[in-house]
């Protein structure tokens, strides 16, 4: 009965917003949710800490949930928690991005990976090991290992981070978050499966193989007979197909 009356409650407050944009009404919606914009910000603290206080983040996030509250469709059969919590962590995200800086290097390294993985399947009429890619770049194997970390994991933090939180809901116990917080990770939990399951199927097994099993993406490699770089750049396109699904099932 008192839940019935929340929701009519809430009701009422999209509905009157909708009609007369007043700033009380929308900051009395602000109020009601800024708590998705103080559970994100805790949650992926790890990404930002380098770069910004929590408050800066916090602020970054008020902003994108003010945003969220105004192109709301309420006629959307979208749940505005599940919506927000997406625009305020994406928000998050770019502002870590706007405070890092990503080396040149990164960028040259990669075309020097990508020629010369070209050049020696050419010559040896199948994909080389990373031995011999090291070997042909005259570095040796870790070296190799780290600019592939390097600069094929540095455009991934969003979806990345997102896939790596509702990967850890099997093993939250039930006291260790809100309500709320379990609400918006049972709803992107349900909008995340819903978009793998609109990839191919090798883009399927390399997600489920790194993120499910825990697998590493050069032993990925290895399993799906491809070298570290393909595997790599498999990783990435399938992030960018779940980052543009989820964009166009909001459709704002």
């Amino acid at each position: 009965m008192i839940e019935a009356q929340i929701i009519k409650n809430d009701d009422v407050l999209w509905k009157k917003y909708s009609i007369t944009k007043d700033i009380a009404t929308r900051n009395e919606i602000i109020e009601k949710y800024s708590y998705i914009v103080k559970i994100i910000a805790i949650r992926i603290r790890g990404m930002y800490q380098q770069y910004g206080d929590m408050d800066d983040v916090i602020n970054e996030g008020i902003l994108a949930l003010i945003d969220a509250i105004n192109k709301f469709d309420l006629s959307k059969n979208t749940k505005f928690e599940t919506y927000a919590s997406i625009r305020v962590k994406g928000a998050i995200i770019d502002y870590c991005r706007r405070q890092a800086w990503t080396p040149r290097r990164v960028n040259r390294n990669k075309k020097l990976i990508e020629s010369a993985e070209k050049e020696l399947s050419n010559k040896l009429g199948r994909n080389p090991t990373e031995k011999e890619i090291a070997s042909y770049l005259d570095i040796d194997v870790i070296s190799y290992n780290k600019i592939i970390a390097e600069t094929y994991n540095v455009n991934l933090l969003s979806f990345e981070d997102m896939i790596n939180q509702l990967s850890t809901l099997k093993t939250s116990g039930v006291n260790d978050s809100s309500p709320e917080d379990n609400f918006i990770k049972k709803e992107l939990q349900s909008v995340l499966a819903n978009a793998i399951d609109k990839l191919n199927e090798k883009e399927k097994l390399l997600i489920s193989l790194y993120y499910k099993e825990e697998i590493k993406l050069k032993d990925i490699a290895n399993l799906l007979n491809i070298s570290n770089s393909r595997a790599s750049q498999i990783h990435s396109r399938a992030l960018q197909k779940l980052n543009i699904y989820i964009k166009k099932y909001l459709e704002y």
